[in-house]
């Protein structure tokens, strides 16, 4: 008799399947991946959705009293997932908020007056 192994999911970077990944995709239509660095050299990975209107205005009003409570608020209700090591520590957490933040902003927009 033949023992099968059971058929383990593809993981992808920041420990999320493949599964998991489509899933957020599907329910989120975007999903951005950020990469950072750790003093350790070890690469680690985040993914976070496109905030909306909501989430724009709860940051925008967090920033008002402090840019860290924005950022915090951003993180909070955008990321999705990813290496666990980014949630536990705050400086890779700030790090790549605001990498995220950044990439967010509005883009040029080019006006004209016909």
């Amino acid at each position: 008799m033949e023992i099968t192994q059971p058929k383990t999911a593809d993981v992808l970077d920041g420990n999320i399947t493949q599964a998991q990944l489509n899933q957020w995709k599907y329910k989120h239509k975007k999903v951005i991946k950020l990469t950072i660095t750790d003093d350790d050299g070890t690469i680690l990975f985040a993914y976070f959705k496109v905030p909306d209107i909501s989430i724009r205005s709860a940051v925008l009003q967090a920033s008002k009293m402090d840019e860290f409570k924005a950022l915090e608020v951003l993180f909070k209700n955008c990321y999705l997932g990813g290496d666990g090591k980014i949630e536990q520590e705050d400086d890779l957490r700030l790090n790549i908020t605001t990498a995220f933040s950044d990439h967010i902003q509005p883009k040029p927009v080019k006006v004209e007056v016909l």
